[in-house]
């Protein structure tokens, strides 16, 4: 195609694109899913001194990981304080939540799908406070 022709099409097609990506950005955001319900899982009790040794240091991990979780729900707790904006504010008192919830699976030691679930969670939410908070300070 010839440079003068491209000149021409290229507002055209520009034109086009445009009441479509105005339309998308004007619809909702997408629903959440709904929640999955997974299988509880029973693990049978371990048998072999490797096993023993195994288990015992899953849940030693487990308690630490609850701890350090325990800290960082603190942490969370001095990010709400400091913010102004309501949605980023909905969005850190839901990972603080969720926190709480998982501390407590893993002290247990559950660390079972709905636990890597609630963790998976928390970093969402995390990421879209983020993006709400770059948004209010006027970044992309």
């Amino acid at each position: 195609m010839k440079p003068i022709y491209l000149a021409i099409l290229a507002p055209f097609a520009i034109g086009n694109l445009i009441p479509s990506a105005l339309a998308q950005k004007d619809e909702e955001a997408p629903k959440p899913t709904p929640a999955i319900e997974l299988p509880e899982i029973k693990y049978p009790d371990p048998v072999t001194e490797d096993q023993k040794k195994s288990v015992a240091k899953h849940k030693e991990g487990s308690q630490k990981l609850a701890g350090e979780q325990d800290e960082l729900s603190a942490d969370v707790q001095d990010l709400i304080e400091e913010q102004t904006n309501e949605k980023v504010i909905a969005l850190l008192e839901g990972v603080e939540e969720i926190m709480a919830e998982v501390i407590g699976s893993l002290d247990e030691p559950n660390t079972s799908g709905t636990t890597i679930a609630a963790e998976t969670e928390i970093i969402e939410k995390i990421f879209e406070a983020a993006k709400q908070r770059a948004q209010q300070n006027g970044g992309t």
